[in-house]
């Protein structure tokens, strides 16, 4: 128990020293894209649509790790493999297989074919959603992650004030809203993303919060501000990926038990290692994208890994002391991943060897018994087990990967809309206040259609 704690919180302190290499910006050809960019949309604005890009990795690196999983599990129930810890470990091992290839070819293949192929994902997830209020969503979403980056780089006194502001003039005109129209009946047709909206909201406006406080203050859009905005988008997104393994993974490991769950940890947490060792020894024949993505691809293996071993140690809950002890063994694990010579070639500073221990700590922390994650879920197709579990949560995560490509695709043609003068700025203004008030009128209440829709 203790062990695979301390195994899951070593990987995933060694994926964090990926999070403080200037990887993105090592690239020159992506630098140069940016840094032009910049000057036209502003060093916020390539941020956000980067931030879009690399937490849309994350979430189809994830979600094929878990598809893989459920594939690698059924084939070994099919041939009988009788040692059920060999089997248990395979399965902890394919979910870091899976993320890891998934992320790697982000570079292996050509741009076009990566490209096309998160085109069709969207315009799947669009086929079976209502695409007025899909769009509406995905603008929300951009702008909100825009406007948080933006507050982030005010200073993080000035930014949650200007932030507390926004949020209370929101509410102020939702209630006003509220009050002048009469309540009719709500549509049928709706779309989940846009009923969900409040929550993908707030864990939206966190982490663009944090990359504008790592960004810092905007200036004129020159190359070391766009080199601090990438690098704060990598580093948020390596610690957001953790977290985000850790959740899922504790919702997959809960309905396989607590032995289970233990060899599965220590499965995931030794491949993401060897993994990361791997990518590390060919990163001059990767590139900037395979790189960056098996990184990162990897960084969400070792939180599925913290999330596993959590529900593993579900007993060490009970005391205090026993508590204690477990997180203190997720403390160790991380900090001596920190110490790897092999791995580490930027000095950390003590903030973030405090910060990728409190994350490691909080990923672990989601697993716990009194946890919210610590629960089985129904997924479309009801309460699944087993390798179907692990199935449902790979397509859900894999699907849930066409909100933020489809945000950053819109937003990019928002920012180059703006992009062209005063004319753009003012059609991108209008259309952000009529989404804006076609999404509260729509919360308060509207009549149902008549015409035909697809369902979600």
């Amino acid at each position: 128990m203790f062990v695979g704690s301390a195994a899951a919180g070593f990987a995933f302190g060694e994926a964090a020293l990926f999070a403080v290499k200037p990887t993105l910006a090592e690239d020159g050809v992506l630098l140069s894209a940016a840094t032009a960019a910049s000057r036209r949309a502003g060093s916020t604005g390539v941020g956000v649509v980067a931030a879009c890009l690399v937490f849309t990795s994350v979430l189809l690196s994830l979600g094929s790790g878990f598809l893989f999983a459920a594939v690698v599990m059924k084939l070994l129930s099919k041939i009988g493999v009788r040692m059920s810890w060999l089997a248990e470990a395979t399965t902890g091992a394919s979910v870091v297989v899976g993320a890891v290839t998934t992320g790697l070819s982000a570079g292996i293949l050509p741009p076009w074919i990566y490209i096309t192929a998160q085109a069709i994902l969207v315009l799947i997830v669009y086929s079976y959603s209502n695409i007025n209020d899909m769009t509406k969503a995905l603008l929300i979403i951009f702008t909100d992650l825009f406007l948080s980056v933006l507050y982030g780089r005010m200073g993080v006194i000035i930014g949650l004030f200007v932030m507390g502001l926004t949020i209370s003039f929101l509410c102020a005109l939702r209630k006003a809203l509220t009050e002048r129209m009469t309540q009719r009946p709500k549509s049928k047709i709706s779309c989940r993303l846009l009923e969900r909206i409040f929550f993908y909201s707030v864990v939206v406006g966190v982490l663009g919060f944090s990359v504008g406080v790592g960004a810092g203050e905007a200036g004129e859009g020159s190359e070391e501000e766009v080199v601090l905005m990438l690098q704060s988008v990598l580093w948020v997104a390596f610690l957001s990926a953790g977290l985000l393994g850790a959740g899922l993974g504790t919702v997959a490991m809960v309905g396989l038990g607590p032995e289970v769950a233990g060899k599965v940890a220590v499965g995931a947490a030794i491949i993401s290692s060897a993994a990361l060792r791997a990518i590390q020894q060919s990163g001059s024949s990767l590139g900037t994208r395979s790189y960056a993505g098996g990184t990162l691809g990897a960084a969400a293996a070792a939180g599925v890994s913290l999330g596993a071993a959590s529900v593993a140690a579900k007993q060490a809950f009970g005391s205090k002391n026993t508590a204690l002890a477990i997180l203190g063994s997720v403390v160790v694990g991380a900090i001596l991943a920190t110490r790897d010579l092999e791995l580490k070639t930027t000095l950390l500073t003590t903030s973030e060897l405090i910060t990728i221990t409190l994350v490691a700590v909080g990923a672990f922390v989601l697993g716990a018994p009194k946890s919210p994650f610590h629960t089985q879920v129904n997924l479309q197709r009801g309460l699944l087990t087993g390798p179907e579990l692990i199935k449902g949560i790979g397509m859900e995560t894999v699907t849930a990967a066409a909100a933020p490509i489809g945000a950053g695709a819109l937003g990019a043609a928002v920012l180059g809309t703006a992009a062209l003068g005063r004319l753009g700025t003012v059609g991108v203004l209008v259309a952000v206040l009529l989404a804006l008030g076609s999404t509260l009128s729509g919360m308060i209440g509207k009549s149902p259609s008549t015409t035909s829709a697809h369902t979600d």
